[in-house]
């Protein structure tokens, strides 16, 4: 809800999130990254070709080559 759900949408994502973690798959959401940026809400990974960022997809469960868990090492 913190990132701006309101709460049937919370709980709809929360649960996605619990098969997921229970079914180990590699699909995440963007807000569970270190590449995402909390302020401006943009993906620092990516890029286009004038340097800008953009706002991902942020609730929806996706495959993404520039994910990194936040807080891993």
């Amino acid at each position: 809800m913190r990132e701006g759900l309101d709460q049937e949408e919370s709980e709809l994502l929360a649960q996605r999130m619990y098969e997921r973690d229970k079914e180990r798959g590699d699909r995440r959401v963007c807000f569970e990254c270190e590449r995402y940026d909390d302020r401006t809400t943009h993906c620092m990974f990516y890029k286009d070709s004038k340097g800008k960022t953009y706002r991902p997809l942020r609730f929806i469960l996706q495959r993404c080559d520039g994910f990194k868990l936040k807080g891993s090492k």
